[in-house]
Protein backbone atom coordinates (compact mmCIF):
# COMPACT_ATOMS: atom_id res chain seq x y z
CA UNK A 1 0.00 0.00 0.00
CA UNK A 2 1.23 3.50 -0.66
CA UNK A 3 2.14 5.74 2.26
CA UNK A 4 1.93 9.53 2.16
CA UNK A 5 3.17 12.26 4.49
CA UNK A 6 1.55 15.44 5.78
CA UNK A 7 3.43 18.05 7.80
CA UNK A 8 1.68 20.75 9.82
CA UNK A 9 2.94 23.81 11.65
CA UNK A 10 2.96 23.43 15.46
CA UNK A 11 0.06 20.95 15.88
CA UNK A 12 -1.93 18.45 13.84
CA UNK A 13 -4.49 21.23 13.28
CA UNK A 14 -1.90 23.84 12.29
CA UNK A 15 -1.25 25.18 8.82
CA UNK A 16 -0.33 22.42 6.36
CA UNK A 17 3.23 22.93 5.18
CA UNK A 18 4.16 22.62 1.55
CA UNK A 19 7.19 20.37 1.09
CA UNK A 20 8.70 17.81 -1.26
CA UNK A 21 7.79 14.77 0.85
CA UNK A 22 4.10 15.73 0.81
CA UNK A 23 4.05 15.10 -2.95
CA UNK A 24 5.68 11.67 -2.77
CA UNK A 25 4.24 8.19 -2.31
CA UNK A 26 6.33 5.71 -0.35
CA UNK A 27 6.31 1.92 -0.60
CA UNK A 28 6.68 1.28 3.12
CA UNK A 29 6.23 3.16 6.41
CA UNK A 30 9.96 3.15 7.23
CA UNK A 31 10.77 5.14 4.06
CA UNK A 32 7.90 7.54 4.73
CA UNK A 33 8.95 8.02 8.35
CA UNK A 34 12.61 8.66 7.53
CA UNK A 35 11.73 11.22 4.85
CA UNK A 36 9.15 12.91 7.09
CA UNK A 37 11.50 13.16 10.08
CA UNK A 38 14.27 14.61 7.94
CA UNK A 39 12.00 17.22 6.36
CA UNK A 40 10.30 18.04 9.69
CA UNK A 41 13.66 18.57 11.39
CA UNK A 42 14.78 21.04 8.72
CA UNK A 43 11.45 22.87 8.77
CA UNK A 44 11.40 23.09 12.59
CA UNK A 45 14.88 24.64 12.54
CA UNK A 46 13.93 27.03 9.73
CA UNK A 47 10.60 28.09 11.27
CA UNK A 48 11.58 27.86 14.92
CA UNK A 49 8.31 25.98 15.55
CA UNK A 50 7.35 22.38 16.20
CA UNK A 51 6.25 20.40 13.14
CA UNK A 52 3.52 17.78 13.36
CA UNK A 53 4.06 14.68 11.22
CA UNK A 54 1.31 12.41 9.97
CA UNK A 55 1.89 9.34 7.83
CA UNK A 56 -1.12 7.95 6.03
CA UNK A 57 -1.74 4.45 4.73
CA UNK A 58 -4.27 5.27 2.01
CA UNK A 59 -6.63 7.58 3.95
CA UNK A 60 -6.02 6.04 7.40
CA UNK A 61 -3.55 7.69 9.80
CA UNK A 62 -0.79 5.13 10.25
CA UNK A 63 1.58 7.11 12.49
CA UNK A 64 1.73 10.60 13.95
CA UNK A 65 4.15 12.51 16.13
CA UNK A 66 5.52 16.01 16.64
CA UNK A 67 9.07 17.14 15.92
CA UNK A 68 9.84 19.68 18.65
CA UNK A 69 11.27 23.07 17.83
CA UNK A 70 14.96 23.48 18.58
CA UNK A 71 15.87 25.48 21.67
CA UNK A 72 16.73 29.10 21.00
Amino acid sequence: MPYTVQLNESTYLGRTLSCDVADERFDNPAEASAAAKNEAFHLSVQLGLPVAIRIFEDSRIYLSHIMPAPPR
